[in-house]
Parts: C-alpha cells; sequence; structure tokens
C-alpha cells in the first residue's frame, strides 16, 4: 500500500537545494519531534556513466502513522536534487539498466489495501511517468537486470496451488516448527524484456531452495545465487551458492564453504565473487571470495589483508574497492590484486566523513555515498575514486542546521577486567564547559557485534542522544569487546565470555569519565537496547549506581532465551554449549537469576511480536520485580511490532517515555519529571 507524505504533516522542505544562508535562525534545542521529522536516505545507485545518483528518501506521517519512500535524483555535476516518484506508499531499491537509460525500482503503488506485495517499475531519469515492468501476482522482493538488457531476474513466492489453498480452507493455516508454507518460500524467476516490460516469467530455482541473492553473468547467459535449504533464518549457515545457465535447468553448487556464502558480483576479469566468513558461526571477518563458476576448485580468499568485514563496492582486473569500518569511522578501502602490495589493504582518507553505501561507476572512477558526522545528518555525497575529495550533493534535511547540538569526542580507557582498551562515543551536553560534572547516562549497542560511531546522533531511535544532551545528559556508547570495527581479535573477545568481562568494559568507561571530572557519580543512568537490554539487565543485577535504567528487547534469562528465540545458535557463538550440556553457565549469565538484588527503578519496552528477544523475556524481569517490589518498574510492550518498533505513532511513544523516565530519576538541575502515570 501507498503511504501518505509527510511534508504537509510536518512542515518539512519539499526541496533539497542547499537553504538560503540569509535565513538563519537562531540555534535551538532538538525536540522528539525534531527526530522525527527527519527524512532518512538510502539505496544510493550511481549510474553506470557516473552522470547521475539515484537514492531513496524516506519520511514519516506521524498523521496516518505511515511512512513515505520516494526515488530521487542528483547531477553529479551538482544542482538540485529532483524527485522522481510521488505519491503515498514505498518506492525503493532504485537499479539503473545496464546502458544507463532508465532506471527500475520497486514500488507498492496498486497493489489492493490488503496487500502487501511490490512490483518492478521503470522511469527515465529526466522524469515522467513510470511504468509496470513486471505484474507478477506474488509480488517482486529482489530484481536485477541482465547486463544485455533483454532479461530481468526477480524473487518472489510461487503462487498457492489450488490444492493448498482447498487444505487451508478445512484445516486453516496451523504454525508447523521447521516446516513452511509454499508461499513462505523465495524462489528465482527469469523473466524477457520486451520494450523495458516484463514478458511471462521462468520459475528456475527448485522447491527446496529458499532464494536470498543473485547476480547475472557478464555475458548474460548465466545466474548465479544463494540459497538455503528453508525459509527458517536459523538455517542460514547451510547456505550456499549455486550457478545455472539460463538456458539449462541444471543447478551446480560452487560454494561448500562453513557458515554459508552469497554472490555479490560476476565479472569477466575475476569470474565470480562471493562473500562469506569460511566458518560454520562465530565472530570471523566476512570475506571476498574468487569463485570459478564452472565449480570444483576451491574458493581463494582476496580479502585476508583487511582485518575487517568487506563489503564490495567494485571489482577490477587489478584492484577491488570495498567498504568497511575502522574503530569509529567507516569508508573505502582499495586492495590492489597483484604486485608487491597484493591483498594488502589501502584505506582512502575521507576526512571527518562517516561514509556508507557506496556505489561505483561502471569503470569504477567515480562513487557515491552517504557521507554524514556528528554534526551533518547524512546526505549524498560524490567522488573520484582516485582523488578522493568527496562534494555534497544534497541538503535534504535544512533544518537540522538551527539546531544546537552537543558535541561528540571519542573517549578512552582500559578495561578493569584484563587492561583492555576500549573505545566510546561520548557526546557532551549542549553548551558544556570543561570541569563540570554532569549526570552521564550509558547507551549500549545492540549486537554485541554492533558498533558506536561518530556519525549523526541526532537520529538516535528509541533513546535520542542529542534531545538528552539539550537536556543536560552526557551520553556515552561504549564499544565493548565484542564491537564490530576493532578487528577479528577483538570482536571475538566477548566469546564464551558475556555478562563477563564485557560488561566490565562497558562499566569501567563509567569510571573512567568519573575520574576524569566529567560524570557526576550520584547521577547515572543506562539504556540499551536487544543485547544492550541484555547488558543493561545485567548491569543493574551487578551494581546499584545507576538511578534509572531502560531495557529494550533485551533477554536476562537464558536457558529460556535460547529455546524462544529465532537464532538459537547465537548462544552456540558466545557462550558454546547448550543449555543442556552446561546449566550452570547459563545461570550464571543470566540477570534474572539476580533478580532480587535490583534497586535501580527500571523501564522495560519491547515489541509484541519480537522473534529475535520474545516479550516472555521482559515479562518475567518484569514480574520478578514487581513481585520483589524492591525498585519502582513499567513495562510497555509495543502491539504489533518485531525487534525494532517501526511504527512512527509508537517510536513517538517509545522515545518520550524513556525521556520522561531518565528525567524523572535523574533530575538536572533539581528538576525532576513527574510523569508516574504514565
Amino acid at each position: 500500500m501507498r503511504l501518505s507524505v509527510l511534508a504537509s504533516a510536518l512542515g518539512i522542505l519539499a526541496s533539497a537545494a542547499t537553504p538560503d544562508p540569509g535565513s538563519a535562525q537562531e540555534p535551538r534545542l532538538q525536540t522528539i519531534e525534531d527526530v522525527l521529522s527527519l527524512r532518512s536516505v538510502g539505496s544510493v545507485e550511481i549510474s553506470p556513466d557516473g552522470s547521475w545518483v539515484a537514492f531513496v528518501v524516506t519520511e514519516r506521517d506521524l498523521e496516518a502513522n505511515e511512512y513515505d519512500a520516494d526515488v530521487w535524483i542528483v547531477s553529479t555535476d551538482g544542482g538540485p536534487a529532483r524527485q522522481l516518484t510521488r505519491g503515498p506508499g514505498f518506492d525503493g531499491d532504485p537499479q539503473w539498466a545496464p546502458n544507463g537509460s532508465w532506471l527500475a525500482f520497486r514500488s507498492d503503488r496498486g497493489a489492493a489495501e490488503d496487500e502487501e506485495g511490490t512490483q518492478v517499475y521503470g522511469i527515465v531519469p529526466t522524469g515522467g511517468e513510470a511504468w509496470a515492468v513486471t505484474s507478477f501476482a506474488t509480488g517482486v522482493t529482489r530484481f536485477t537486470v541482465a547486463p544485455d538488457g533483454d532479461r530481468i531476474a526477480f524473487l518472489a513466492p510461487a503462487e498457492t496451488s489450488e490444492e493448498d489453498e482447498e487444505l487451508e480452507k478445512q484445516r486453516g493455516r496451523p504454525m508447523v516448527a521447521d516446516s513452511a508454507y509454499a508461499d513462505e518460500w523465495s524462489r528465482l524467476w527469469v523473466a524477457p524484456l520486451e520494450n523495458r516490460v516484463a514478458g511471462g516469467a521462468e520459475q528456475r530455482s527448485s522447491t527446496d531452495h529458499h532464494v536470498t541473492e543473485m547476480v547475472w553473468a557478464p555475458d548474460s547467459e548465466a545466474l548465479a545465487w544463494a540459497a538455503r535449504p528453508s525459509p527458517e533464518l536459523r538455517t542460514y549457515t547451510d547456505g550456499a551458492v549455486f550457478v545455472q545457465d539460463v538456458r539449462e535447468s541444471a543447478v551446480r553448487r560452487v560454494t561448500d564453504l562453513p557458515g554459508g556464502e552469497s554472490p555479490v558480483d560476476w565479472t569477466s576479469e575475476l569470474g565470480l565473487l562471493v562473500a562469506g566468513s569460511g566458518h560454520e558461526r562465530g565472530t570471523y571477518n566476512n570475506r571476498l571470495w574468487t569463485v570459478p563458476p564452472g565449480g570444483g576448485e576451491a574458493p581463494v580468499p582476496l580479502t585476508n589483508g583487511l582485518d575487517e568485514h568487506a563489503r564490495l563496492v567494485w571489482a577490477g582486473a587489478e584492484n577491488l574497492l570495498v567498504e568497511a569500518a575502522d574503530r569509529t569511522g567507516r569508508g573505502l578501502v582499495r586492495i590492489p590484486l597483484h604486485g608487491d602490495a597484493e591483498g594488502h589493504a589501502e584505506p582512502i582518507d575521507g576526512g571527518d566523513l562517516f561514509a556508507t553505501g557506496f556505489s561505483a561507476s561502471a569503470d569504477g572512477g567515480r562513487v557515491a555515498f552517504l557521507g554524514q558526522s556528528p554534526t551533518l545528518p547524512p546526505d549524498v555525497y560524490v567522488a573520484e575514486s582516485g582523488a578522493f575529495a568527496p562534494r555534497r550533493l544534497t541538503h535534504l534535511n535544512p533544518g537540522a542546521e538551527q539546531w544546537a547540538l552537543g558535541e561528540t569526542r571519542i573517549v578512552s580507557w582500559r578495561s578493569r577486567a584484563d587492561g583492555e582498551a576500549i573505545e566510546g562515543v561520548l557526546t557532551l551536553p549542549v553548551g558544556y564547559r570543561e570541569g563540570q560534572r554532569v549526570p552521564l547516562l550509558l547507551r549500549i549497542h545492540g549486537g554485541p557485534s554492533g558498533v558506536s560511531t561518530m556519525s549523526f546522533h541526532g537520529d538516535d531511535g528509541a533513546y535520542p542522544t542529542q534531545v538528552f544532551a539539550g537536556r543536560g545528559y552526557a551520553v556515552l556508547q561504549p564499544n565493548y569487546r565484542g564491537s564490530t570495527g576493532y578487528g577479528e581479535r577483538f570482536r571475538g573477545l566477548n566469546r564464551g565470555d558475556i555478562s563477563g568481562r564485557d560488561w566490565v568494559d562497558v562499566d569501567s568507561g563509567v569510571d573512567h569519565l568519573i575520574e576524569v571530572g566529567i560524570a557526576d557519580p550520584d547521577r547515572l543512568g543506562v539504556m540499551g537496547w536487544s543485547f544492550g537490554g541484555h547488558h543493561t539487565y545485567w548491569g543493574i543485577t551487578q551494581t546499584d549506581r545507576f538511578k534509572a535504567a531502560s531495557a529494550g528487547a533485551g533477554a536476562n534469562e537464558l536457558v529460556s532465551m535460547f529455546h524462544q528465540t529465532d537464532l538459537p545458535g547465537f548462544y552456540h557463538t558466545y557462550l558454546g554449549p547448550s543449555p543442556w550440556e552446561d546449566w550452570e553457565l547459563y545461570e550464571e549469565r543470566s540477570a534474572y537469576r539476580r533478580v532480587d538484588r535490583v534497586a535501580t527503578p527500571l523501564l522495560i519496552q519491547v515489541g509484541e511480536n519480537d522473534a529475535r528477544v520474545p516479550k516472555e523475556q521482559s515479562r518475567m524481569f518484569y514480574e520478578a520485580m514487581k513481585a520483589i517490589g524492591r525498585a519502582p518498574v513499567k513495562m510497555v510492550v509495543y502491539p504489533g511490532q518485531p525487534h525494532g518498533v517501526r511504527e512512527p505513532a509508537l517510536q513517538r511513544d517509545l522515545m518520550t517515555r524513556n525521556v520522561e523516565w531518565i528525567g524523572r530519576w535523574i533530575p538536572v538541575d533539581g528538576q525532576a519529571t513527574d510523569q508516574q502515570g504514565r
């Protein structure tokens, strides 16, 4: 369904041009409404010749409680960005036709009110009316046009057979463990393109493959695709890459690495390129490999010289361009494939920009990407990949220039556990004076292999960092052991030790900020979502130093969690044995076993339909704290929401409750917020 446009509801400017300098206003503090009003930008795609950049702008419609996403375009020579698609709903996933003459995208326009599917549409870069490229009965979830422009491959479920429909009428649709209905499987289809419209589609994948990704051969005569044996997410480690000639039905498996792989490109110089760690599970780097399309030979790794996850941007005969994290930053890395520097990672200096979502022109000479910094929200940038000098092409949130933001800096300390060096991102209160002690809030990232970065924190979700900074709080985001950005060794230091030294890393950061005179030891708070919620539960059972806490979608009783989550393999990675093989380990690392120690007022938030960390985990801790009665506790369940809260109105409630909860228990300048009845 197409959703309502946000501009009228929130007064966001319709133009992406630079605002008039004469309209400058006095800086003001950011509010939750400001966070909700921000446009988000993504899906950056540069044209093959490097002259245009397509991207997607998404806005919230709080009145309709929905989102609007549209495709935009901007010239790499500069000038104002133009909105290509309009109207309520979703237009996204733009992809250039190989010759650059038109742009394909997915859209839910034309779908009935009770339908969720999208189709592929096309539009020319100069604008005009979009046309339907596909009209597949079950909708299209992913697509790619062949290099010669004569075919389109896409992923979609098969139609439900008459027999299955009749059976569902008779017996309903019971949910059977480790099983899936036919319309839950993702199939690979190929259709001819005539006048940029798809003809009849042929299913290419078999009924026992759930296909997740695909790439074309450079001659358009074959497809490589990734598949796992079931739609069940836990089977991702059993995935593999298959190759199939478009004129034949035979399929050959070309990878057999542990852990599952996915194709990312297929070039005439290097052959088929796939991404995977080469390990069944664990915290290893995701590497790029070259694979003979005919199979029969072992994959050859190309990125061993990069000690981080590698995301392919462009592949040429002489070098690769990849995107990778670098501590609290992120950017472009060149990897030579020949000569003395073969395999050596060469980071390309992007200055202070946190750069993501790179897309390269056909020759790799020009890249477009999203750039941001602690003071600049994400926008579209372009640069030559050789002499990398980024140029900003859009100004999508001109209103953000009027916000007074707290300074964000990198801080470091040594863990009390073993002296390991730990970094964190610290946002200070707006107008902070050196030497001033202020209330400190921990905002702990999830994963646990996430990372807190030197990026824009005026758009943070559940815990709005800059809103807190405007109210007088400092916010520390610690990159504890297990975080991405610091290499494979550091990312694996918490294996077998969650709720151990990783928490000590976090708590040591609080000690450090007290020691250097920033944090007020009597006004400390802690909050986090997912594994950040896990840390929050654990932390308030280890110390009573925190005056308020907010745990979002966190696990706290690991025996039951192992059997409730859709990814039980997570605990094989981070603890090792199954619960029945080591009950004591699971109980030892479960915050629930120490819930009687909690003296910190706790707010609990979780989505009703969270499959990753089901709401039962939140309910257990809430009921125990309520029965014990030692500290106040409140639990909020967000109806219909998965692991993250997605509905705009509920996002407003989520942030508001967190700001009010912290304000009630950790007042700034003695002023508490009375929100006991909410």
